[in-house]
């Protein structure tokens, strides 16, 4: 479970920004988008299943998803994937010569088995300057490890452990200063990193609606494949109102040769040089969705040649989000309504913010301009954010709450009206 996430310095954000998901005791409304967490130390403290960030083009809503989505990569993948001498991949704001040359700043705090954690780190495109862990099992802080570069050594300094941690001096060594530390010790079986690691590798994702990103729809078949989610996948699906009454699935060899090119797109470049060992022939899924018909039997349409867009990335989408739901785990969503009619994304936020179809307390965050979505009986006040761009050109990030909106009022209207911000500033309209 995320509860909060604090970033400064990464592309388009500049002075330190912080995104919350703990929910507020002065909206009283929609209790089933809340989460009821007795965490030790964080008494009466109550979280959200997700939130709305709104904002003009280009103000940076998809920045702030792609800081987290950093942040979980680096994680994920400092120590396995990033060579000796590779950059981190961060990127400083670039619009003032200042910040072009500090370093991005990242804090989140989060749940993972029980125990609340806070991660930060200061880097920069060279090095890791300073990454902290602490972690809260009893309530109390305990600093489980801290290190920060000394430029006059050329060293690491590290502080002293709680006496709660299980101190590996070798795993420090280990850690090179383009990786992190939480990404090392999982890799040598460290029991208490390897629980915080987990939660990045397991528990959070990022999908991503553009028309440009492939969201395969593999995800979705082989849930349905399975026993246990065939019944759910398939009621979405006749619920949906698009005239799918089942699926059926086929594996098909095709040529090697045929699917490289899609190789590249998936980035799975590495599995070229596996070309030689690799069989002539690889096998893929063949799709057809049953499509209810007029006074004739039901008829089967081929998923990548017949099925609309929309078809397309509702049947992609919806394994996924039941896994999420089923899992508990955190998601981010750039761009939710692509592809998709605004009420089939109102309803699939309705079983996120559902006590019945969300138990396990997944949390769903999502980019959007639809202000259908402003809707007082979908979401509660406090889960709507906004993004603007300053006059020198970087994000700012703040809650709906900051205006105090009345337990009833009209939030679309007053969003497009420009009552909250966040909406294109055109005064004289577009010219040619």
């Amino acid at each position: 479970m995320l509860i909060e996430f604090k970033v400064s310095n990464f592309r388009s954000i500049r002075e330190e920004q912080t995104f919350s998901l703990v929910a507020s005791n002065s909206v009283k409304d929609l209790d089933a988008c809340v989460i009821e967490r007795n965490l030790p130390g964080l008494s009466g403290v109550r979280f959200l299943k997700g939130a709305a960030l709104y904002g003009a083009n280009a103000s940076g809503k998809s920045n702030v998803l792609n800081a987290i989505r950093f942040l979980e990569r680096f994680v994920r993948t400092s120590a396995t994937k990033i060579q000796p001498g590779d950059p981190t991949g961060t990127e400083p704001f670039k619009l003032d010569r200042e910040s072009s040359t500090k370093p991005s700043e990242f804090e989140i705090t989060f749940v993972a088995d029980g125990t609340r954690y806070l991660l930060g780190l200061s880097v920069t495109p060279q090095r890791v300057l300073e990454e902290y862990l602490v972690a809260y099992p009893k309530g109390v802080a305990q600093r489980w490890y801290q290190r920060r570069f000394n430029e006059e050594t050329n060293s690491y300094e590290w502080a002293t452990p709680s006496s709660g941690f299980s101190h590996d001096k070798d795993l420090q060594e280990k850690t090179r200063e383009n990786a992190l530390f939480l990404s090392v010790g999982p890799q040598f079986n460290h029991p208490q990193l390897t629980q915080a690691f987990n939660w990045f590798k397991n528990k959070l994702h990022f999908i991503h609606l553009d028309a440009d990103e492939d969201l395969e729809p593999g995800f979705t078949a082989d849930l349905i494949k399975e026993s246990n989610s065939h019944d759910h996948i398939l009621n979405l699906l006749k619920s949906a109102d698009i005239g799918v009454m089942g699926a059926s699935f086929q594996e098909k060899k095709i040529d090697w040769h045929e699917v490289s090119k899609k190789i590249f797109t998936l980035e799975a470049l590495s599995l070229l040089e596996m070309n030689e060992k690799l069989s002539e022939f690889v096998r893929t899924l063949e799709i057809k969705l049953t499509h209810k018909a007029d006074k004739m039997d039901p008829v089967s349409l081929d998923f990548d040649k017949e099925e609309s867009a929309g078809t397309q990335r509702f049947f992609a989408l919806i394994g996924p989000w039941t896994d999420i739901l089923d899992k508990g785990s955190t998601v981010f969503i750039d761009e939710i309504e692509t592809s998709l009619h605004p009420i089939l994304v109102r309803e699939l936020l309705k079983l996120s913010f559902n006590s019945e179809t969300n138990p396990k307390g997944a949390q769903v965050v999502f980019t959007t301009h639809n202000p259908i979505l402003l809707d007082n009986s979908i979401m509660r006040r406090d889960q709507i954010w906004f993004t603007e761009k300053t006059p020198a050109g970087a994000t700012h990030l703040y809650p709906l709450t900051d205006y105090q909106p009345r337990k009833d009022e009209a939030l679309a209207k007053g969003y497009l009206a420009g009552r909250y911000g966040a909406i294109p500033y055109l005064p004289e309209g577009l010219k040619l």
